[in-house]
């Protein structure tokens, strides 16, 4: 189970053995570059940036971060290839990396996204740096930051659980889609997610219910009254 920490439990390592390495991507150089200056000052931690226009999952099949510090704003995506399918990609060429959003733009969309992609947490761009350290070492620890101030996001992108079937907002949104007679490809349109993502939340919610193929899922959905 994921810890959430409190601010007085996070610690950075001491052990130079224990050294930890963080890759920075902005498409701001003169934001990238103070950012990792300040967070090499940081015992134990080794921070290296780049631009947002290089190949981000070749950088992290060669580096292999332990935390990869990005803006998803700067992201290139399509229908085709959304944020899950990037976090996806990383995890597939270094397992070990664990991903933080680093952004002006926070939406209640965008939260979503970033929750949803397994990012284990979000800071401000307009944070001062004793936070980004905490959200840092949050992170490093295992656990989940989320700024203060995305408070009034976190609830419509956390989204409300379906009563006692612990289905996510999306979950239940793509199971609807599907009893209403929708391809994975519309509704990736309508929800404006990928056809992977798509397809990983059916097979997320199919797996909690128990639900082996399209015609249970469609008596499942009438029988919550989830199409009236």
């Amino acid at each position: 189970m994921t810890n959430i920490l409190k601010i007085d439990e996070l610690n950075f390592v001491s052990n130079p053995e224990d050294l930890k390495t963080v890759h920075l991507i902005d498409k701001n150089p003169v934001l990238a570059d103070v950012l990792a200056m300040r967070l090499n000052e940081i015992e134990n931690v080794r921070c290296s940036f780049q631009g947002a226009d290089s190949d981000v999952i070749q950088v992290s099949s060669e580096l292999r971060p332990d935390v990869l510090f990005l803006d998803p704003m700067h992201l290139d995506f399509s229908r085709d290839y959304d944020l899950a399918d990037f976090s996806r990609a990383v995890r597939g060429v270094s397992p070990k990396t664990r991903l933080l959003a680093y952004s002006f733009n926070v939406t209640d969309n965008m939260l979503r996204a970033v929750l949803d992609a397994g990012f284990r947490g979000c800071v401000s761009k307009g944070s001062d740096f004793e936070r980004v350290k905490i959200a840092l070492s949050a992170v490093l620890s295992g656990g989940i930051f989320l700024d203060q101030g995305f408070g009034t996001h976190l609830r419509p992108a956390l989204g409300e659980p379906a009563d006692l079937h612990g289905l996510s907002a999306r979950e239940k949104d793509v199971l609807v889609a599907l009893a209403r007679g929708l391809t994975s490809k519309q509704i990736a349109q309508q929800l404006d997610i990928s056809n992977k993502t798509v397809d990983t939340y059916k097979s997320r919610a199919s797996k909690k219910l128990k639900l082996v193929d399209r015609a249970k899922i469609v008596e499942f959905v009438n029988e919550q009254g989830w199409l009236d």
